[in-house]
């Protein structure tokens, strides 16, 4: 093995054909099978490591191989190398771009995380029953009938294993049933588990098939197990293999959570989006708000606001802040967190950023637009419009190399540049990386 791939596989050529191999480290001498094969590649995964690489280090958890962690075995050094090299041949395969040369944009160091473990603020386990016992876990890699069971997962504070660990042995003893994904019967589907850095408030919410008659004793039994400050329900009736479902059922307590971000207080609803990793916010954060050089007198935009947690931090350091969310749950959330900071500059809208933005819900020509879309990226139109809003800075924040820079490519169209770009590992020992870029429109 050669290098890593985007996707965390190793990449072996034979002269000038590639075989991606699941499992296998740069330097890696491995026997490994072929499955899918194309004219110019192939992808296989390994089956025995015949001579392990220096850059191997021994793991943490016993389950690293079967549900995801597919970077644990990399000593974390390099996994910052790689990752960084990743967002470097993104931008310069599909956009050109180059970091450093003449005329090219300026590569900040990967911002390392201070503690690589633990850090999920957030995990969703899976029910399954096998040789009639229920199992609580992920999901294993490549399947999606198998249950790898997660007793100790080293990506989750210790209040998050808790807490699982409470829910299974507490459906146990209630003899309760997992869902069945070939028959679509049964009750257990999928638990979602949050925790608050901040707060120390941990949400246990269940996605149930249906209603059932031991709610209130399921409920007593997981907090005389762990210190839960939110339980609910959600029932989904579709055969859809996912945490969705009509609105949450709470059980107990309140219908959110509470975390601090980059020194914003926020209430989250039970199914908003966050950030996963509460640590590394402050970083990402803040150099979201170095990239867009805010001074007192600056109009912002701020796309794909969802609660607000970075609108308000803006919204600490500029004039005022037009924010766009298509969520409405996630609206009502971002106002509240505006109010709970005390933030009477920001304006929230409802609805599709390429349709808010046609026109503009204001007037004001922003100085600063920031945009943190989803892992697919800004759509044509989404692109093209938050770039007519004509703002001399547009910070992207992207957690894929490769939408980026296509939207990178579609920005220099548009009339920017990318100025600079800064990776922050958010998502220690799996392969994917968050990056903060600058572009500047041009004179």
């Amino acid at each position: 093995m050669d290098r890593l791939a985007y996707g965390g596989q190793g990449v072996a050529r034979v002269d000038d054909f590639v075989v991606f191999v699941r499992g296998a480290l740069p330097g890696d001498r491995v026997r490994a099978r072929v499955g899918k094969r194309k004219r110019s590649y192939a992808e296989a995964h390994t089956l025995e490591l015949l001579e392990p690489s220096p850059l191997r280090v021994p793991g943490q958890c016993a389950q690293r191989d079967e549900c995801g962690c597919e970077w644990q075995a990399l000593a974390y050094e390099a996994q910052l190398r790689f990752k960084q090299e990743q967002v470097v041949e993104a931008l310069a395969h599909i956009a050109g771009l180059q970091a450093g040369s003449e005329g090219g944009y300026e590569l900040e160091p990967i911002h390392a995380a201070a503690d690589p473990w633990g850090y999920r603020n957030k995990m969703e386990f899976s029910f399954a029953e096998q040789h009639g016992r229920l199992l609580v876990g992920l999901h294993k890699w490549g399947s999606w009938r198998e249950i790898v069971e997660t007793d100790g997962c080293r990506l989750a504070p210790e209040p998050i294993v808790r807490a699982r660990q409470a829910v299974a042995e507490a459906c146990r003893a209630l003899s309760l049933p997992a869902y069945g994904r070939s028959d679509h019967r049964g009750l257990l589907r999928h638990l979602v588990v949050r925790y608050g850095f901040a707060s120390g408030d941990l949400v246990v919410h269940l996605f149930v098939g249906r209603r059932f008659e031991e709610e209130v004793e399921l409920v007593r039994l997981i907090l005389a197990a762990c210190p839960a400050t939110t339980i609910a329900l959600t029932v989904n009736e579709s055969p859809a293999d996912a945490a969705v479902g009509g609105p949450p059922i709470i059980l107990y307590g309140p219908p959110f959570f509470r975390e601090t971000l980059a020194g914003i207080r926020l209430h989250v609803p039970l199914t908003a989006f966050l950030q996963t990793n509460s640590r590394m916010c402050d970083d990402l954060y803040g150099t979201a708000l170095r990239c867009a050089m805010p001074q007192p007198q600056d109009d912002a935009y701020d796309l794909y606001c969802g609660i607000g947690s970075l609108t308000l931090l803006l919204a600490r350091a500029l004039r005022s802040v037009e924010a766009v969310e298509v969520q409405p749950e996630a609206i009502a959330a971002a106002r509240e967190n505006a109010r709970l900071n005390g933030a009477a500059n920001v304006h929230f809208h409802t609805g599709d950023v390429r349709k808010v933005l046609k026109p503009p819900p204001s007037p004001l020509r922003p100085e600063v637009v920031v945009v943190d879309p989803p892992r697919a990226g800004l759509s044509g139109k989404a692109l093209a419009r938050s770039a007519a809003l004509g703002a001399a800075r547009l910070v992207y924040v992207s957690c894929n190399p490769t939408t980026l820079a296509g939207n990178a490519l579609q920005l220099v169209e548009l009339g920017y540049r990318l100025a600079r770009a800064a990776p922050v590992d958010m998502f220690p020992h799996t392969h994917h990386i968050e990056t903060v870029a600058l572009f500047l429109r041009d004179a």
